[in-house]
């Protein structure tokens, strides 16, 4: 495991080093005040332990969960069982994801408990459907378009708040903790078929999982109206620093505890109905739960207390000066970067890699998602500094990725939705979002309108960037089989002669 860390750690200083350097460069450019500098430097330091021990201990004990959850079914072979305990599991681990428990209280018209409870069971609900289509073999792309199709309809009786809240939604949904549970239960599900495309067919439930929020908070919004107003006055602290990390640390260490109980509670009852683990097993399950614990707490801490208000200020100090419209190019340099420091991005890259033995890199996707990222904060400050209605830009983009789903190789569209699903997480919310409202605030858009909507773009560019280069390395693929097997002719009739 000391091999794992100084590796894991590397690869953390690796990513969150160039946004560090790139937000030291701008605050000369924009003088912001040194006490938040000093903020974001100490941030950056916890980001980097905090990214870390999870993604050490998330891989010994959220994929080992997944994993002997998964089996533990298999082996019992009852396909009813495994459909209860999926919805189950999709419930649990999104009634106390942190990034949710946010956007609800953002939603001042709606009760939080309701907007929580609708959640879960959206995330419920299409984990079941998603786990149903693997055990019968059915088409996703099938289930994805008749989504897609729901959704749109669902959009033209939706008020323009609630359409940006909702995609925003489905993407928090899918977090830190949910990821690699999620990823690995649907690989451990599919060992339960033996044809050639099972192991294809375990990615894609992080998509579907995402996709059920959007459809319950639209449907919500078919019978709830949200205040537009926002207070932005909880985006700069007003303790001194050290007295800002002691406090968002305690807030995050409850946020992260409260998450993992659910998790706790649904491997606890497998191991009551005969999931067998061994005692080694089961000690390395726990040091990485506590590893995972504390470096969620870390990781949260540092975007609470030091990323946050940076990235408000960014927004609203550009937003204020003659040349505001310079934001739209930093804001998208700082999104092809960013994306690398999301912990269920890292988490999902490395299962991606694994489970297809290495065909699928994490370089490839990485890059796909940078790139997807940049487009969508690119994007986002467009519609903040012209007032663009989200339904403008959400509908061509699904259209898109739809479109796209039957041209694309059927693995990387899976990986696709997994991989947007997961894109949107805590540096989303906690630094990108915060830019965009700080420049809203400053224009004088509606916030709710305009600002909101980053993180469902953020969901939606990777489907469509990873889908793209799924269709590009098909075609590289049949050239490369179509001028081998041309040489062999050649090798052949050379021989003949």
């Amino acid at each position: 495991m000391k091999n794992k860390l100084v590796e894991n750690l590397i690869d953390a200083f690796k990513s969150v080093m160039p946004i560090a350097i790139f937000v030291m460069f701008i605050s000369f450019l924009i003088h912001i005040p040194n006490h938040i500098i000093r903020s974001f430097a100490f941030s950056s330091v916890f980001l980097i332990f905090g990214m870390t021990l999870f993604t050490t201990g998330a891989d010994i004990s959220m994929v080992s969960i997944g994993e002997s959850i998964g089996n533990s079914l298999v082996r019992k072979g009852n396909r009813f069982l495994i459909l209860i305990v999926s919805f189950i599991l999709g419930v649990v681990i999104t009634i106390a994801e942190p990034d949710l428990l946010v956007l609800a209280s953002e939603l001042t018209s709606i009760p939080n408990y309701l907007i929580i409870a609708m959640v879960a069971l959206g995330v419920g609900l299409f984990l079941l459907i998603g786990v149903f289509r693997i055990l019968r073999k059915m088409s996703y792309r099938l289930i994805v378009t008749i989504t897609l199709i729901t959704i749109m309809l669902l959009l033209y009786f939706t008020s323009g708040e609630f359409v940006s809240i909702a995609f925003d939604g489905g993407g928090v949904t899918t977090g830190s903790m949910g990821v690699p549970l999620i990823v690995v239960f649907g690989y451990g599900i599919t060992k339960i078929r033996s044809d050639a495309n099972a192991k294809g067919d375990s990615f894609g439930l992080c998509g579907l999982a995402s996709l059920g929020p959007i459809v319950i908070i639209l449907f919500l919004g078919l019978f709830f109206k949200t205040d537009s107003y926002f207070d932005t006055s909880t985006f700069i602290s007003n303790n001194g620093i050290l007295e800002n990390f002691i406090q968002c640390f305690f807030s995050s260490l409850k946020e992260v505890s409260v998450s993992l109980i659910p998790v706790l509670m649904v491997f606890g009852i497998s191991l009551l109905f005969g999931n067998k683990v061994s005692k080694i097993k089961l000690i390395r399950i726990i040091v990485g739960l506590v590893l995972s614990l504390l470096g969620l707490t870390l990781f949260l801490t540092g975007v609470s207390a030091g990323f946050l208000q940076t990235g408000y200020l960014i927004g609203n100090i550009f937003a204020s000066d003659a040349h505001k419209y310079l934001l739209i190019p930093v804001g998208m340099v700082m999104g092809y970067i960013i994306i690398q420091a999301e912990p269920a991005v890292k988490i999902l890259n490395k299962q991606i890699s694994s489970l297809t033995e290495g065909s699928i890199s994490e370089g490839m996707i990485n890059l796909c998602l940078s790139i997807g990222v940049c487009i969508a904060i690119g994007l986002s400050l467009v519609r903040v500094f012209f007032n663009i209605p989200m339904i403008y830009v959400i509908v061509p983009g699904y259209f898109l990725a739809g479109v796209l789903m039957y041209f694309a190789p059927r693995m990387f569209t899976t990986i696709a939705f997994d991989s947007g699903g997961a894109a949107s997480g805590a540096m989303t919310t906690s630094f990108l979002l915060p830019i965009c409202i700080g420049a809203c605030e400053v224009l004088g858009g509606d916030i709710l309108s305009y600002a909101f909507g980053v993180g469902s773009l953020v969901s939606l560019t990777p489907i469509i960037t990873i889908q793209a280069l799924g269709i590009l390395y098909e075609r590289k693929l049949k050239v490369k089989e179509s001028n081998t097997f041309n040489e062999e002719i050649i090798d052949y009739n050379w021989e003949a002669v």
